[in-house]
């Protein structure tokens, strides 16, 4: 998602990432998705139906081979087509949190107003949500919150946590991101066709201020840039994509956590895309997630 200006979270202009993906795709995409919550308001049963991806240069992946990513809805007004309307994505660290750009829930926006989709039918409304202290705006640095549920996930097939790579060398030059093939905007917000995915490079911070030009003054220490990547050369992610995983492999584990979308340039897959690295946040991580840090 690049151009030739920098923007924030707004309908049109703002795309934020979540782009590449290292992984061989299987057939099953996530389609359009309606969701009614139980008396209780905490667990939703949603129904899918097959769906056309459309992320910037992606692939269609089964819901199955990338469990740690979530949907994160919003409500919609009355009259609306659908109760509630993909926001973001968001990454599980365990049952109780996940994380996400702070960009996507900022000022916060109000806990009672979201949802959490993960897998196939499983739903939870929102407890809390944390952005980083240091957050001001996503191209300021610090683009995380936590996101607190009032129920626990239940890990399956479908629902998993991912580990968090906090080494400092990188052990590859490419990166997995993820997103949900946001293709549309209309009355009712952006509209998901499916989760996707695609492969692309890591750039050196060199390499990084070069290509960014101007932008570049957007830098920060804990960001780290990936390059357009794919046979038409752009492949990446747009509005609908940011707080997912950027993920890269290890001899230990295939899927690792590296960051979280922060900000892109526009238009979307012309150039690159900035992240927040998680390792920069561990203690703050700690510190939220663990009650005895506190």
């Amino acid at each position: 998602m690049i151009g030739s200006s920098v923007s924030r979270r707004t309908e049109e202009v703002f795309c934020v990432l979540l782009i590449a993906v290292f992984i061989v795709a299987k057939a099953g995409v996530l389609g359009q998705e309606t969701a009614e919550t139980d008396d209780d308001g905490d667990d939703v049963v949603e129904s899918t139906s097959p769906g056309s991806p459309r992320v910037v240069g992606g692939t269609g992946v089964a819901i199955g081979e990338l469990p740690f990513i979530c949907s994160v809805r919003q409500r919609q007004p009355a009259g609306s087509w659908s109760s509630w309307t993909h926001l973001c994505g968001s990454t599980i660290v365990n049952e109780n949190w996940l994380l996400t750009s702070a960009h996507c829930v900022a000022p916060p926006l109000p806990k009672e107003s979201l949802l959490i989709v993960c897998g196939v039918r499983q739903a939870r409304t929102v407890a809390g949500i944390e952005p980083s202290p240091g957050y001001v705006d996503g191209q300021r640095g610090s683009d995380l919150a936590l996101i607190l549920l009032k129920k626990p996930l239940v890990f399956t097939g479908n629902v998993q946590p991912i580990p968090i790579f906090d080494q400092r060398i990188l052990p590859t030059s490419v990166a997995t991101i993820v997103g949900y093939g946001v293709s549309s905007y209309g009355k009712d917000g952006w509209q998901p066709n499916g989760l996707e995915a695609a492969t692309v490079p890591i750039l050196s911070m060199k390499a990084c201020i070069r290509r960014l030009g101007t932008l570049a003054t957007y830098l920060t220490d804990d960001t780290i840039c990936t390059d357009v990547a794919g046979p038409t050369g752009a492949a990446g992610t747009c509005v609908g994509d940011s707080g997912g995983p950027v993920i890269i492999g290890t001899e230990l584990h295939p899927f690792n956590l590296l960051a979280i979308p922060a900000w892109t340039v526009t238009p979307c897959g012309s150039g690159p895309s900035m992240h927040t690295l998680v390792s920069a946040h561990i203690e703050w991580i700690l510190s939220v997630i663990v009650p005895n840090l506190k």
